[in-house]
């Protein structure tokens, strides 16, 4: 609820703002559908097993290949850490052709 409670700050009130989900069950969850009726939000929920609707999916694939592959780490903040590292070079190597062509694996709409 945090991240939607940012979200709502950065645009007034009166705009509608329009949040598209997966289905994940805790988006479904009441609390989230009550604050989304109380901040003019409308929640619009990606179709079942329709994940290549979702533009953010190619972006997993990356970082799947490169992050997770093969991996056994001991702990989350290791986890974490190798994300947010994989993270800074992808920012800095967005056109590198790693990354194109795992992205271009995961065809999105």
């Amino acid at each position: 609820m945090r991240f939607f409670n940012v979200l709502r700050r950065r645009y007034p009130r009166s705009e509608r703002l329009y949040i598209i989900l997966d289905n994940f069950s805790p988006h479904h969850h009441r609390k989230v559908k009550t604050w989304a009726e109380d901040n003019n939000v409308e929640l619009v929920y990606t179709p079942t097993y329709a994940s290549w609707l979702n533009r953010i999916e190619c972006h997993f694939g990356p970082l799947r290949k490169f992050v997770l592959e093969g991996s056994d780490f001991r702990q989350h903040k290791d986890l974490a850490s190798a994300i947010q590292a994989y993270l800074r070079w992808r920012n800095k190597n967005k056109r590198h052709a790693a990354i194109l062509r795992e992205q271009n694996k995961i065809k999105v709409v």
